[in-house]
């Protein structure tokens, strides 16, 4: 029961994300403009759409799967915040 109450955490926190990612791809994101920067922009959609895909997946995992297969969800999410985060680091203004 613990895990599933810290999946779903996790699982909010990724959605959160995304929201984030979305609702910031036409303004100011940081310290970065998307609308002048085209690949920034559409690493945030990417993201963002992979990230809600993650969730999806995972709240699917949580209903029907086993405790291991939650492995999944924390994998995949990690790996795409990972790399957005190093892609964010790698930019050059």
């Amino acid at each position: 029961m613990v895990i599933k109450i810290l999946m779903l955490i996790f699982i909010i926190f990724l959605l959160a994300l995304a929201y984030n990612l979305w609702s910031h791809r036409n303004g100011k994101f940081l310290i970065y403009s998307p609308d002048e920067n085209l690949t920034l922009k559409s690493m945030m959609i990417i993201t963002s759409v992979l990230l809600v895909l993650i969730s999806i997946a995972g709240i699917i995992i949580m209903i029907v799967g086993s405790k291991e297969a939650n492995f999944i969800t924390l994998i995949l999410g990690s790996v795409v915040a990972a790399g957005f985060s190093i892609y964010l680091a790698n930019i050059r203004r």
